[in-house]
């Protein structure tokens, strides 16, 4: 038998030594095996790779000519497998003439598990993408040295620039990687500076970046994914301020035992650059290719433009100027309209030449406003949010308009609206349909919780809800009233509260038509009864209310309000004032008022405001035992300060409001005026207030009634400091001031003052943040009831 190994070299015995003589003499350098039936292939050496696996890497088939080229490629296909140390060949010829393969292995050791141990501040998610895919390979020391190395590296760029990975060689011998953490402190940024910044202070470049020192309330970690953020705003605030060829780059300096570091960002300015002119050019083309003419003149589209010629040239004032050209053809119908910029720069002088290059597209009206998805929301409540009418201008800025008002209704599944234009009708071609696309959801909800604050106790809360109720769908059938068909689809709102508790126990129904008659009216009717106990008496109310509404854009509102109630006091104790046993009752009360709103903030933050303003006045006339005007006016405003990287904010809010009964002597006790508690911290609740004469003594007492002016302007500040909830932080600290004061009179002779600070709590199964404040007045007067500590939960279970 004769034996070729796999380095090419040659192997004999003795049997075959004749035949290897004569073939050498005959064919020389001829290789004996070329072309040879290839009649078996054995493998020596696998004991944890399969045969199967083999043979799928192989050329070399049995029944085929032998090639010694094919077998080489074979080894080496097998050794980029990974799973072999090595990888040797044997060939055999047989008595018959056809020749025997045989490969020898001698197998790597695979890795049968990696695990990650010592990972504290990084998931093992987000390591599973660094380490998962060693497993079931080879052991290669340089792939395992690279994960150790990118696992370090990672935690670099979260600030653990201390932390050091190792692998448990114990643990390698049974075939498991093992990584090793230590962590190490979290590196803090203790100084933040700025290295090129001629044009602009430290303290302005540093408005564009989210990055912070460490301080009493604010961890301040090193991250680099957050620095690399902040080069790209600081060059973006650059270029928004006319510099175009700005550089920027940052510089880490670690401290020797790497807890804290300093920050160094690099500014390579450039020339400032100014808007030198301004050239408009229609890119459609008419039959003979010459452009055909701009529906705005030079002069109009100049006009549209915020940026004007001799501004510094910045890109966002460029980014807003474009855009309000584009939405200028938009809302003439030109949907496709389209405005490109070319910037030309002066070679000499730091200057800019814009070219608008606008593609109009053809003008289109709206055609046919269709309506998909709404299994059971009427048509009717889409197309009342739709800011688009069939034969007007197609409008593409209202269409993005109504997309946003659909989502903001509720009535359908979030983020899942389109509302699309479609191809133009070939029978009318000026016209193209507009197609809208909802997604129903689930809009009933039951909820079952309990609230707790200082002002009130402890409430439990059971609420019904359905936020597209049609009070005009009743059932037909036991089916459709199980399956929830019945009464759905009229975009109404109705909701049934119950609200039991020790101190306060509230029920009500309410029912809200927001388009009455498919109008910007809105209806809004409930019924309520409402039971709160004091320290002298207690207060029951029953009443129902009517309110007609109308909007003014998005912003303004203005409501007329009516009420019935019945107002009784009870359990009242002789030593309570004399008011309490005067308005007594049973008395009725009607009123009849008007109320006018204004609010930016945005729709999404109403329950956690970051920026706007609101504003309300009211005026009320009431009649039926008591006669008397209540007028009043609030108005508050929100301020972010800066944000960090995960989009937390510093907020500092302010909040001002008035009230004042004219009729002095007419109003009962319960329609009065009271500050204290959550309205005013420092101090109890109902605690500013004018004392009363108490029944039994007729003397002077300590128990509050109420003033008929009201005075109360405060501020807040709010600090994120640990966790994030979509840019809301899970706890901040807040500073507060609180001043005001309740009277008889209008005037400020009896001013209050307090401060203090808290916490926010906000959990991911309430809208509304838990609320803790110490406060502490600093200007109070004589008989004030003082509370150091307020608070308000509100769980929903």
């Amino acid at each position: 038998m004769i034996a070729l190994a796999a380095s090419g070299g040659w192997a004999g015995s003795a049997d075959v030594a004749q035949a290897r003589q004569a073939e050498a003499g005959q064919a020389g350098e001829q290789e004996p095996f070329e072309g040879r039936p290839v009649s078996q292939i054995r493998f020596e050496g696998l004991e944890r790779v399969s045969p199967q696996f083999v043979r799928n890497q192989l050329r070399t088939q049995e029944g085929r000519p032998f090639r010694s080229s094919t077998i080489s490629e074979d080894i080496q296909r097998l050794n980029r497998t990974g799973r072999f140390f090595r990888v040797e060949s044997t060939v055999a010829i047989r008595r018959d003439g056809t020749v025997e393969v045989v490969f020898q292995f001698e197998e790597a050791e695979i890795i049968r598990d990696v695990q990650v141990v010592g990972n504290r501040n990084i998931s093992d998610q987000e390591l599973a993408g660094i380490v998962g895919l060693l497993r079931d390979t080879p052991v290669d020391e340089f792939a395992l040295g690279r994960a150790r190395r990118d696992i370090e590296a990672l935690y670099r760029s979260k600030g653990y620039y201390q932390a050091l990975v190792t692998i448990d060689e114990a643990e390698m011998a049974e075939g498991v990687v093992l990584f090793r953490i230590r962590e190490g402190e979290r590196t803090r940024v203790t100084e933040i500076r700025f290295r090129g910044n001629d044009s602009f202070s430290d303290r302005e470049v540093r408005t564009a970046i989210r990055s912070r020192t460490a301080g009493i309330f604010r961890v301040g970690p090193l991250d680099d994914d957050a620095l690399d953020q902040d080069v790209v705003a600081i060059a973006r605030y650059y270029r928004d301020r006319g510099y175009l060829d700005v550089r920027t780059d940052r510089e880490i300096t670690p401290s020797p035992d790497g807890r804290e570091a300093i920050v160094t960002f690099l500014i390579d300015e450039g020339e400032r650059y100014t808007l030198r002119s301004v050239r408009a050019v229609n890119s459609d083309r008419d039959e003979q290719g010459r452009p055909l003419p701009l529906v705005f003149t030079p002069e109009q589209i100049t006009a549209l433009m915020e940026l004007k010629t001799g501004d510094v040239y910045g890109v966002t004032v460029l980014d807003r100027s474009v855009r309000s050209v584009q939405e200028s053809y938009w809302r003439l119908g030109y949907v496709d309209a389209r405005v490109n910029t070319q910037e030309l720069r002066d070679v000499d002088e730091p200057v800019v030449d814009l070219v608008l290059t606008i593609s109009e597209g053809g003008r289109y009206r709206t055609g046919e406003i269709i309506v998909k998805g709404n299994t059971l929301t009427r048509q009717r409540v889409v197309r009342r949010e739709m800011q688009v009418r069939p034969d007007r201008p197609l409008d593409r800025t209202a269409l993005e308009d109504s997309r946003r008002r659909l989502n903001n209704t509720r009535l359908f599944a979030r983020d899942t609206t389109r509302v699309t234009i479609q191809p133009p009708d070939p029978l009318e071609p000026e016209y193209r349909d507009v197609l809208v696309e909802v997604q129903e959801t689930n809009t009933a909800s039951l909820n079952f919780g309990a609230a707790v604050s200082s002002d009130s106790g402890l409430v439990g809360t059971v609420s019904f809800n359905q936020q597209n109720f049609d009070i005009m769908k009743p059932p037909t059938s036991w089916d459709e009233l199980v399956s929830g068909r019945a009464f759905r689809g009229g975009g109404q709102d109705f909701s049934v509260n119950l609200s039991p508790g020790f101190q306060l126990q509230t029920y009500s129904i309410n029912f809200t038509e927001p388009y009455l008659f498919d109008s910007d009216i809105s209806l809004g009717t409930g019924a309520y009864y409402r039971d709160r106990r004091f320290r002298d008496h207690d207060e029951t109310r029953i009443g129902g209310r009517l309110r007609f509404g109308r909007r003014f854009g998005d912003r303004w509102t203005a409501g007329l309000n009516f009420r019935a109630e019945n107002v009784e006091l009870s359990r009242i104790r002789d030593r309570a004032p004399v008011d309490l046993f005067e308005d007594a009752g049973p008395n009725n009360i009607f009123g009849a008022g008007l109320t006018l709103t204004r609010t930016t903030v945005p729709p999404a933050e109403r329950l956690w405001p970051s920026r706007g303003a609101r504003t309300e006045i009211s005026a009320e006339q009431v009649f039926g035992d008591f006669t008397f005007n209540k007028l009043g006016v609030d108005h508050q405003i929100w301020l972010t300060l800066s944000e960090d990287f995960l989009g937390r904010k510093n907020i500092l809010s302010f909040r001002g409001s008035a009230g004042y009964i004219p009729q002095s002597g007419e109003a009962p006790i319960y329609e009065r005026f009271f500050l204290g508690g959550r309205s005013f911290r420092g101090f109890d609740f109902r605690g500013v207030s004018p004392r009363g004469i108490r029944n039994d003594t007729g003397e002077l007492g300590g128990d509050p009634v109420g003033g008929e002016w009201l005075f109360f302007l405060g501020a807040e500040y709010l600090q994120p400091i640990w966790g994030n909830d979509n840019g809301r932080p899970i706890v901040s600290g807040v500073l507060f001031l609180d001043t005001g004061t309740v009277s008889d009179d209008i005037g400020f002779g009896e001013y209050r003052v307090s401060v203090g600070l808290g916490l926010r709590m906000l959990l991911p199964i309430s809208p509304v943040p838990l609320a803790f404040d110490f406060g502490f007045p600093i200007k109070k007067e004589d008989g004030d009831d003082t509370r150091l500590f307020t608070f308000s939960i509100d769980v929903p279970f």
